[in-house]
């Protein structure tokens, strides 16, 4: 009785040992991640990074007349609000160094100055020419009555002698004529020299004035409400900060984005523009929050190709407007957009991870590490389409397959089994 049972522990264990080793001791490695081949409708998409921008945004700006007042420097802020406040029309932005503006009004003053005292001067040398002019004018009108006079006391003398008289009447009367031409000619260029000096005095007091009302605008408000977001400056690597400069040629320091209506902003390389059409449905998410999924519809596509900074490679510029708002998005957020290019029903489908190749002979295969039972099996495939993804398989498999994520140690030394 005893030996019967100690026969049957025997048995018994030998039979546990024997499954034990072929369902763990034999596992294949890596087994355990393997996908379902499926059939279904294979998406043809182009993914690429984003980044949120409001549809409609109002500029915060330096004022304008940097330019038209000859500051052509850069201009410091000295500084700012904090980001991402909500702020009401006429709020406080920002305040911007004056030390430029003054230094302009500093040296217009003194060119006012100079161009008061040229008045000054030339009211005083024009008044001395016409004082002189105008007493040679008199003189000449004392003398013509003097010669007037000796032309009637000649009349009894002879001949010769009256006529001596009437020629020097007649050359005073000709030497004023002339000095009375000469008097209106001085006076229209004494009026022109006048005009210029008292224009050049009220040139250099309106720019004054003009700096003085630039630099009053040197404390920036907010022109309507809405969130304060600053702009990025590419020559720092930041944003707009205090102790940041402002150019006469992009004067912009920050913006009130308009959360109404937002878009994604994506640069598309060149291999792929050539995909990308308006009206395109995207599937977009959020790095900040990867749960949330937003839709949206490629807007506006470039035509013309940029370099972005770091990169040497020609990208264009795609607009993506997303169809509903969320409170949770913010201008700057990054996200992945995923623009739909072609949806091709009823294909099976595997993902990219399970594909691998390998050169036998003169031609490169594509295939699978497929789990049938126990064994595993390299066996070649067809591929088709591809995302980033997935890829389709035009032969060679079948939906409910099981393949293998990675390659197994076990099965890598294995010949490929090839289509027929």
């Amino acid at each position: 009785m005893f030996r019967k049972k100690w026969w049957l522990l025997a048995a018994l264990l030998i039979i546990c040992l024997v499954v034990f080793y072929y369902v763990f001791a034999n596992k294949p490695a890596g087994i355990d991640i393997t996908a379902e081949v499926k059939k279904g409708n294979f998406k043809d998409i182009v993914v690429s990074p984003g980044e949120l921008m409001a549809e409609n945004t109002v500029y915060i700006q330096a004022p304008s007349g940097l330019q038209s007042n000859q500051i052509y420097e850069e201009i410091k802020i000295q500084d700012m609000a904090a980001e991402g406040i909500t702020v009401k029309e006429g709020d406080y932005i920002a305040t911007l160094d004056p030390a430029i503006v003054n230094k302009k009004i500093g040296d217009v003053q003194l060119e006012l100055d100079r161009a008061i005292t040229t008045l000054s001067q030339t009211s005083l040398d024009t008044t001395l020419q016409m004082r002189e002019s105008r007493d040679a004018i008199t003189n000449l009108n004392f003398q013509m009555d003097q010669k007037r006079l000796a032309l009637e006391l000649s009349k009894y003398e002879p001949p010769a002698t009256i006529k001596q008289a009437e020629l020097d009447l007649e050359k005073a009367q000709r030497d004023l004529t002339q000095l009375g031409e000469k008097y209106k000619i001085q006076t229209r260029q004494a009026s022109a020299k006048m005009d210029q000096a008292a224009r050049e005095v009220k040139r250099k007091q309106d720019q004054v004035t003009s700096l003085v009302e630039l630099r009053d605008k040197f404390r920036i408000t907010a022109p309507t409400k809405g969130l304060l977001v600053y702009i990025i400056d590419y020559s720092a690597g930041g944003k707009k900060k205090a102790g940041s400069a402002i150019r006469s040629w992009d004067p912009r320091l920050a913006m009130l984005p308009d959360l109404s209506s937002m878009m994604s902003k994506t640069y598309i390389n060149e291999v792929d523009i050539s995909k990308i059409k308006k009206d395109q449905k995207v599937t977009m998410g959020l790095d900040a929050f990867p749960e949330v999924k937003m839709n949206g519809i490629v807007t506006s596509v470039a035509n013309i190709g940029e370099n972005r900074p770091g990169s040497n490679a020609k990208v264009f510029e795609v607009l993506i407007k997303l169809e509903k708002v969320d409170s949770i998005l913010k201008p700057g957020m990054t996200t992945s957009n995923n623009i739909l290019i072609n949806e091709v029903p009823n294909k099976i489908i595997i993902p990219l991870e399970a594909v691998f190749s390998e050169k036998v002979g003169d031609k490169t295969h594509s295939f699978v590490y497929q789990r049938r039972g126990n064994a595993i099996e390299k066996r070649e495939v067809k591929l088709g389409k591809s995302n980033d993804e997935e890829v389709i398989v035009e032969k060679g498999l079948e939906p409910g397959d099981k393949v293998m994520m990675a390659e197994p140690a076990s099965a890598k030394e294995n010949k490929i089994v090839l289509l027929k």
